[in-house]
Order: structure tokens, then C-alpha cells, then sequence
């Protein structure tokens, strides 16, 4: 019993004491509640900002910002508060709203010389040099000591170009603050553009001495002594630099691609391996662990590394689908689709959709589009604005051209995400096929400013522009995007395109030595910048650069083709020659190089040489046509017409399906006068060549003229429709011959007038208008140009009989 009571009287003390602590509690809150309500706004502002501060102090940075934004509830002009917002702004890398802080702090409060400094060096980030130069002079006007805004006014300096003030300014602060690192730093950056590395590098190791622990300095020094090339130094300095900042990630991630550089994975993977210690719910931390270990030791490695994350961490789904992609990207889709699968089974319907939209992506990427579609039906059925899946679904039926319902499956998209880009690139897609071209423009300039210029979405947004001849903002969006992102080689390539194209030789020399300083292609910097100096008429530099490319690697046809231009109209052509012969003496079967030494031996007046170098490559690669093509039109220039005829039969012998033969031996056939032969051959050669503009010329003239039957003037007509909008008199004659075989004599007239007007006094081609023109029922028109016909034609004008009889119509 004496148990019992000893432990029942302290529970009722207990209770008595939790009544009196409760009690107590309230008062206090009751009281405090009084108090703010007695509180001035301006108390309460006080108040807040105070422990917003005490927050920010302590790290808490969510708390600091929830009780400074009590205090501006309070009053918005407080000071401090302003103050306490930019350094959590700052802390945040948000800018912007850093920007905007500190704004309205010197608005309130000009005589804040901590605020203007930082508004400074805002501005000096952003470029804008003349108002960062506007706030250091106000800070040093309101404290001429101030050291911070005398380091500001120096950097400011530097960059407008006035060295030697900024220096001076700079050894000023030093002597106040010898560990002043942007002082430091202007004085170092000085020194390295007057190419005196090792007194740069004295004055780093002075400040480091004095203060290890600025970080700038230690990145600096390793930059300096990289450009010295003391790179065991450099690897040294990278090392001491984890030493002294542990925690940073970044410094980390700098070291380990400084690791994979020297080919040291082991140290790298290290590295790599520590970043995802401190920060263990980085994905993007784990899967460089996984790369790295991919590049030393791997697939097997690296996918039992991932798996090992996902045992460690079973629950994070984020693994388990960058599993399934690794997997993809192995080439292994029977494994990344049981790895979705089991994701798709997920009690979490978000996961389970992500899942099975990585599936029928996948299905789709394969061109399964009937195995993905049941799956997007699938996602829509439980959830009709799931965004992946209406993405997915508009494509399809843009495929299947219902462009409309694509375009309202997309617009739901929107209206769920509106930063959606790939959307916007489907609606764009959908709107160009539509021919609604302004529409197709805005979602792609939309898709272009949500991704922030992604450069594959700015590469097809220009070329877009392009399709539709706007130049100046193709070649504007292109120069914003790689701005932001410069090493982009498809759109530095695509920006030197342009222009080349405006003839912008110094524009595109800039882009060519963009691609040179990345490192990313020698050949293809040269290829620009041999093409900018032949526009420029400079073939010194021509040769001068694709020279130095061929010594690091051989030319390819195209540059090699330049270069030996280049030789031959800087009249260098025993050097083009030499190169020449020296290509075929180590390649002798390099066929570009005898088609170009035949240029050359041409340029020598070396005719026989020519000849011979020709036939040689017909021998040595009778597949190919230039040398055919070359010697063929040579033999009939000089009137070697059974030469030129058996040059071609040799050839066919060799290559009897060669199309490009064969074209030359329809022209042998008509130079023979065997038209019916000519058709013959041309009728085979449109079959296996459509789209040949000559071939499409040939077949339809000698069609109209050798065949009256229904069905080949329509077959005629039909293929006139190749070169129907060419701007050439001759395709013209031949379409509008075809309209009046066909009985379309208004169209019949329309061409054959553009055929007249292009080729002047043409005895054909008037024949072939005033024939037009009697049957379209213009008969005064008709016989005037008949007779002109006549007068033209001469003696022996082979349609005389023809024009004649027309003319004793009328």
C-alpha cells in the first residue's frame, strides 16, 4: 500500500504542476499577444527584422524570410529588414530579387554604403559598367576610405580598359588590406595580359600566404600556374584546395574533371564518390558516380553501382528510373522495359503514369506506334489531362495529320504546364503543316524563351526562320542562344551558314575561330574560314589555313578542293601540282585529287596531261562520272564526237547501271539524231531518277514532240510539273509545250511568254508561242510572232514547214 501512495501523490503533483505550467504558458501568450497589439507598426517591424536576423545568423534561412516579411507587413520602408532580404536573396543566388532589395534600400536610405557597393557589383556582373562606376563614386563619396568601394572602382576600371587606374586603385586598397582579394585579383589580371605570368603568380602566393582561405585566389593561382604549364603544381593547388573547403561540391566536381583530364578515373570516381557523401539525395551526384565508373571500368561496373545506390535506398523511384535509362541507353530496351514495368506497377499514381509514359516513349522512339498508343489511351482513360501522355497523343495525330484535335490535346498540355516547350514544338509542327505559318512561328519563339535558348530547340527555331527567309532573326536568335551557350557546335556551324550565305566573310571568320578556341573541330573551323577568305579574295589565307589542316590531318574533297583554288588563282600552281602527286603517290587510288590535278594541268595549259589524268581516273574508278563527264564535254568541244561516244560505251561496259552514264548516253543518242532512242532511255532514267531536272527537260520535250497519244502527253504533263517553277526559259519552253500538246492553251501561253522574254530571238521557242497563242484564239499575236519566228529561224530553221502552215491558217 505504501507503494501505492508514494507513486500516486507525485502523479497529482504532476498534474498540478502541468496545470500551473499550462497556465503560466497561456499568460505568457495572452500577455504577448496584448503586447503586440499595443505594439506600433513600426515596434512590430522592429521586432520581426530582429529575429528575421537572428535566423539568417543561424542558417535558417525559410525562418529568417518568413518573420523579415512579417516585419514589411509592418512597414515596408524598414531598412534592415530591406537589408536581411537581399543577403537571403544573395545566399539563394537569386539576383533578381537581390537587385530589387537593394533597390529600394538606397531609394529609402541613399547614405547605405554597404547597399550601393553591392548594387555595384550587380551591375559590373551584368555589364552594365556605367552604373556599377555611378554607385562605387557614391560610396567612396559618402566614405573616401572605404576599401570595399575602392576594390569595386577597380574591378569597374579593369574591365572599361583603364588599367593602369585600376592597378593604382587596386595597391591602394593592398597597403590598407593586403588579404583584399579583388584588389588581388586586379592586380594579378593585370599583370597576365602583360603576359607576366610569374609576377602574377608571386603576387598569389603573397595574399594566399596571409589568408588561404579565399577561394577565388586558390582558382586563380591554379589558372595561373596551368598557364605556365606547371601542371603537377596545378594538380597540387587543386588538391590543397579541397583540403582547406571540404564541403564545397563544386571545387570537388572542378578537381575530378581536373582527375579524368590527367586520366586518373580512380582519383575522379573519388571525388565524385565524396560529392554524393555531402549531398546524399543528389541524383545527379549519384549518376556521375556511375558515369565515371562506366569510362574506368564498364556497363557491368556501373550498373552494379547504380543497383547498389537503389539497395541502399530502395524507396527512391528516381534510381530506379534512371536504371531503366541506363539500361536504354545500353541498348538493353528488354531490361529498361521490365525495370518501367515494375515502376508502372507503383501504388503511387503519379510514378505509375511516369512509367508507363517512358514506355510508350520508348515504343514510340521505335516506331511502335501501335503498341504505344493503347498505353496513352490507357494514362487518359484514368487521368484526361495527363500532360506526357496528350504530348504523346498530339503526336500521333499529327502524324496522322488531325491536326486540329493535336492542337487541342496540346493546348490542355499548356493549360497544365504552361512551360510545356516540347508542346509548344508539336503545336508549332502542327500549325506549319496547316500552312498557318504566323501561329507555327509564336509557339516556337514560345518553346525558344521557356527553354531558356536550349540550343537544339534554337537550332530548328532558325532553321524555321530560315524556311521562311527571315535571316535577320534567324541569325539573331542564334547569336542570343550561344551567348548563353556558346560551345554549341550545330549552331555555330548553322550562324557561319548564315553567314557565309550574306556574304558576311568576317562574321563567319569570327564563328570559324568560336569553333577553333573550343577545340571541338579543326576541320570544320577550317572549312569557314577558308570559305569567308575566298569570299574576301584573300587566297593567301586560304592556303595559309588549309595548309596547316592538312598537316594535322589529310583534307577532305571540299577543303582540298578550296585549297587548290586557292593555288590556282594565286597562280601557285606547281605547288598545287606537287600536292597533288604527292596525295596520289601515298592514295594512288584517290580519285578527287586526279579530277583536281586535271584543274590544275588545265590552268597549266598541260591539255594532254589533262587527257591523261582523266582517263586514268575513268580506269581507276569507272563507278563515278566527274572524269567521264569532264572528258566527254572536252572530246565534244572539240568536235570528237565518236571518241566522246565511245568514252561513254567504255564506261557502260565497266558500269552498265551507271544513271549518270546513262544520262550521257542519252545525250550521245540525240547528238545522232536517234531521238526514239533518246526517249527511250530518258523513259527508264525518270523512272529511277524522278526529281533529275534535266532528265524531267529531255523526257518531256521529246515526249510533246514524238508522241500524240493520250496517255504520254499526259504522262508528259505530269512530269513537266518537276521543273514547272524554275526560272529558266528553256524548262519553260518545255512545260508550256507540254500545256499545248495537252490542250492547256491559256497555260501553254503563260510559260512559253516567260520562255520568249528569257531567251530572246529563239526560232523554237517563238514557234512554239505563236503555235500557242493561234490555238488560245490571239491570232493577231499569233502571226506576228510567227513571222519573227521565220525571221530568226533563218535558212535552216528546222520548223519552217510548220510555221508556215499555221500562218496560211490565219
Amino acid at each position: 500500500m505504501l507503494t501505492t501512495g508514494t507513486f500516486r501523490r507525485p502523479r497529482a503533483a504532476a498534474k498540478n504542476s502541468a496545470k500551473k505550467q499550462a497556465a503560466t504558458w497561456l499568460l505568457a501568450v495572452s500577455a504577448l499577444a496584448m503586447a503586440s497589439a499595443c505594439a506600433s507598426p513600426e515596434e512590430k517591424a522592429e521586432r520581426y527584422s530582429k529575429e528575421g536576423t537572428e535566423f539568417l545568423e543561424e542558417g535558417d534561412l525559410a525562418k529568417a524570410y518568413i518573420q523579415y516579411q512579417n516585419a514589411l507587413k509592418n512597414n515596408e520602408e524598414h531598412v534592415p529588414t530591406l537589408l536581411g532580404l537581399a543577403e537571403i536573396a544573395e545566399r539563394r543566388q537569386d539576383f533578381e530579387a537581390m537587385f530589387g532589395f537593394l533597390q529600394r534600400t538606397v531609394r529609402l536610405d541613399p547614405t547605405q554604403i554597404d547597399a550601393q557597393i553591392r548594387l555595384g557589383k550587380l551591375f559590373l556582373i551584368s555589364s552594365d559598367e556605367t552604373s556599377a562606376l555611378e554607385k562605387a563614386d557614391k560610396a567612396l563619396e559618402l566614405d573616401p576610405n572605404n576599401t570595399d568601394a575602392k576594390s569595386l572602382k577597380s574591378g569597374i576600371l579593369l574591365k572599361i580598359g583603364d588599367n593602369a587606374g585600376a592597378v593604382a586603385l587596386a595597391r591602394e586598397v593592398l597597403a590598407e588590406d593586403p588579404k583584399n582579394a579583388e584588389a588581388v585579383t586586379v592586380v594579378v589580371t593585370d599583370l597576365t595580359v602583360k603576359g607576366d605570368r610569374e609576377a602574377a603568380l608571386a603576387e598569389l602566393n603573397k595574399a594566399l600566404d596571409l589568408n588561404p582561405q579565399v577561394a577565388m585566389l586558390q582558382l586563380l593561382r591554379i589558372h595561373t600556374l596551368k598557364t605556365l604549364g606547371r601542371d603537377d603544381e596545378a594538380h597540387s593547388a587543386y588538391a590543397k584546395l579541397i583540403d582547406l573547403f571540404p564541403n564545397q561540391s563544386a571545387y570537388r566536381r572542378v578537381y575530378a574533371n581536373e582527375l579524368i583530364a590527367r586520366k586518373d578515373l580512380n582519383g575522379a570516381q573519388a571525388q565524385l564518390e565524396a560529392i554524393v557523401d555531402l549531398n546524399p539525395e543528389s541524383l545527379d551526384a549519384k549518376l556521375d558516380v556511375v558515369r565515371i565508373v562506366k569510362v574506368a571500368k564498364g556497363s557491368s561496373a556501373a550498373e552494379a553501382k547504380l543497383k547498389s545506390y537503389i539497395e541502399a535506398d530502395s524507396g527512391d523511384t528516381q534510381l530506379k528510373f534512371a536504371l531503366a535509362d541506363f539500361y536504354l541507353g545500353e541498348g538493353e530496351r528488354e531490361k529498361s522495359d521490365a525495370q518501367l514495368e515494375e515502376l508502372a506497377g507503383n501504388k503511387e499514381q503519379d510514378i505509375a503514369f511516369r512509367a508507363k509514359n517512358k514506355i510508350a516513349a520508348s515504343y514510340l522512339a521505335n516506331g511502335e506506334q501501335d503498341k504505344a498508343k493503347p498505353i496513352i489511351d490507357e494514362i487518359l482513360a484514368s487521368d484526361d489531362r495527363n500532360t506526357d501522355a496528350l504530348i504523346k497523343l498530339a503526336a500521333l495525330q499529327i502524324d496522322d495529320e488531325e491536326y486540329d484535335q493535336a492542337i487541342v490535346n496540346l493546348r490542355t498540355a499548356l493549360n497544365n504546364s504552361p512551360d510545356a516547350y516540347d508542346a509548344m514544338i508539336l503545336m508549332s509542327a502542327a500549325f506549319e503543316r496547316q500552312d498557318n505559318f504566323s501561329f507555327a512561328q509564336s509557339e516556337l519563339a514560345k518553346a525558344y524563351d521557356s527553354s531558356k535558348r536550349d540550343p537544339k530547340i534554337t537550332n530548328r527555331y532558325a532553321r524555321f526562320l530560315l524556311r521562311r527567309k527571315n535571316v535577320d532573326r534567324a541569325e539573331q536568335v542564334l547569336e542570343d542562344s550561344l551567348s548563353t551557350h556558346p560551345t554549341d557546335v550545330d549552331n555555330l556551324q548553322l550562324l557561319a551558314s548564315i553567314r557565309l550565305s550574306r556574304q558576311d566573310w568576317r562574321g563567319a571568320e569570327e564563328v570559324a575561330t568560336q569553333i577553333e578556341a573550343i577545340g571541338k573541330s579543326g576541320e570544320l573551323s577550317s572549312s569557314i574560314k577558308s570559305a569567308a577568305y575566298v569570299g574576301l579574295q584573300d587566297f593567301d589565307s586560304v592556303i595559309e589555313t588549309l595548309s596547316a589542316q592538312n598537316e594535322s590531318a589529310p583534307l577532305k574533297s571540299r577543303p582540298l578542293t578550296a585549297l587548290i583554288t586557292a593555288y590556282i588563282k594565286e597562280d601557285r600552281t606547281e605547288e598545287a601540282k606537287d600536292l597533288l602527286e604527292r596525295i596520289i603517290e601515298t592514295d594512288e587510288d584517290n580519285y578527287d585529287a586526279r579530277i583536281l590535278l586535271a584543274r590544275v594541268q588545265v590552268a597549266q595549259e598541260n591539255l594532254d596531261g589533262y587527257e591523261a589524268t582523266l582517263i586514268d581516273a575513268t580506269e581507276r574508278n569507272p563507278a563515278r562520272a566527274e572524269a567521264f563527264e569532264l572528258l566527254y564535254r572536252t572530246y565534244l568541244a572539240d568536235g570528237r564526237r565518236e571518241e566522246a561516244a565511245s568514252l561513254i560505251e567504255r564506261g557502260l561496259r565497266a558500269e552498265p547501271d551507271s544513271e549518270a552514264l546513262r544520262v550521257f548516253k542519252a545525250d550521245v543518242l540525240l547528238n545522232q539524231g536517234n531521238r526514239e532512242a533518246a526517249l527511250a532511255l530518258y523513259d527508264e532514267l525518270i523512272e529511277a531518277r524522278p526529281t533529275d531536272r534535266i532528265i524531267a527537260n529531255n523526257f518531256v520535250s521529246l515526249s510533246s514532240d514524238l508522241r500524240t497519244d493520250a496517255a504520254s502527253i499526259a504522262r508528259a504533263l505530269e512530269v513537266s510539273k518537276t521543273i514547272a517553277e524554275l526560272d529558266n526559259p528553256y524548262y519553260s519552253d518545255t512545260v508550256g509545250w507540254a500545256n499545248y500538246r495537252a490542250g492547256n492553251y491559256a497555260t501553254a501561253v503563260e510559260y512559253l511568254t516567260k520562255a520568249v522574254e528569257g531567251a530572246g530571238d529563239n526560232a523554237e521557242m517563238l514557234y512554239h508561242l505563236g503555235a500557242a497563242q493561234f490555238a488560245n484564239g490571239d491570232k493577231e499575236s499569233a502571226k506576228t510572232t510567227l513571222e519573227s519566228a521565220l525571221s530568226a529561224g533563218g535558212s535552216s530553221f528546222g520548223y519552217e514547214n510548220e510555221v508556215r502552215g499555221l500562218l496560211d491558217q490565219m
